[in-house]
């Protein structure tokens, strides 16, 4: 394998140590930059969505509970794309599930990464706007409360810990200054 990173790792070898539907956990066997060998492991997940529903000056959030960290987290609407699916459309089809909403207006906010040192895909995100009602049923093993709040509020959360989500804040910080440009 060894293969030379743009950011200046040395890839020797990966094997999978865990997989499921959603996820694959690879150790792989490296030279850092530093030139020191070592063994990083890196979580493979699809690429993913996040959107940020903006109703009026209201933000819709997703709240939900989380396993790794057992509790419930207020986030914005996002999950990972189904096999030929595109960013926008699994945008689109997450807001329907987890909010039962769609969006007249899609405007892209770019993408950022969940956890850089660990999560190789990163998520892209969305700002959706002129949003009317359109539910899909949610996934079985989801439950989830659509919580209503001015997206200055949801900021405010984001910045005092209320809200630790980091992919939220960044997507509602992204989101505010797009609509701020409109």
């Amino acid at each position: 394998m060894h293969r030379v990173s743009g950011a200046g790792y040395v890839r020797r070898s990966r094997r999978v140590v865990y997989e499921n539907p959603w996820l694959r956990f690879e150790a792989h066997e490296m030279v850092h930059p530093t030139g020191v060998d070592g063994v990083h492991g890196v979580v493979v997940t699809p690429p993913a969505s996040a959107v940020v529903l903006v109703d009026g000056d209201e933000v819709l959030l997703a709240r939900q509970p989380r396993f790794a960290v057992d509790a419930l987290v207020l986030e914005v609407i996002k999950g990972g794309r189904h096999d030929g699916e595109d960013a926008l459309a699994c945008a689109q089809r997450e807001a329907r599930e987890e909010a039962g909403m769609r969006a007249r207006r899609w405007t892209p906010l770019g993408e950022t990464y969940e956890i850089p040192s660990i999560v190789q895909e990163p998520v892209s995100l969305f700002l959706a706007t002129n949003l009317e009602p359109a539910p899909l049923a949610p996934e079985a093993v989801e439950r989830i409360d659509v919580v209503r709040m001015p997206l200055g509020v949801a900021l405010a959360a984001c910045a005092d810990g209320r809200i630790g989500d980091a992919v939220t804040a960044i997507a509602l910080l992204r989101a505010r200054r797009a609509l701020e440009n409109h």
